[in-house]
């Protein structure tokens, strides 16, 4: 597969898997941040469940998306960035060192976390300022 190939797949696998995840990161959210709340407007969840059942019934089931573009934007940009550069960076490095490959893998996830934190942080900040 070509760079742009493994790109387009990183970007769909993460923009599908961060669609499907969505609703548990809402749920995650609310649940940290209800404690932080004035009493008078806290949610007062009593577990995961509890949130899964009320946030749709109250608000209705799409609510359970709010939040979702950041969210998808971010881990299509991270996805991008870990897994097409790890295995472009492990093709190369694997053939320029084909008798010490457990150093090419390890060389190939440093470059692939670097690109992936580089590349994800505006996003992030993005994701939680909004």
């Amino acid at each position: 597969m070509t760079f742009a190939q493994k790109g387009g797949c990183a970007i769909i696998a993460g923009g599908l898997g961060s669609f499907v995840g969505t609703p548990a990161d809402l749920i995650l959210i609310r649940m940290q941040t209800d404690g932080t709340l004035p009493v008078e407007a806290r949610r007062n969840y009593k577990g995961f469940f509890d949130a899964a059942r009320r946030i749709p019934a109250e608000e209705g089931v799409t609510s359970l998306w709010k939040g979702g573009v950041p969210t998808m934007t971010r881990a299509m940009a991270v996805n991008f960035a870990m897994f097409s550069t790890y295995e472009e960076s492990k093709e190369r490095l694997s053939a320029a060192l084909p008798n010490n490959l457990i150093l090419a893998g390890f060389l190939a996830s440093t470059i692939a976390g670097v690109c992936a934190s580089t590349i994800s942080l505006p996003f992030d900040n993005a994701k939680t300022k909004l």
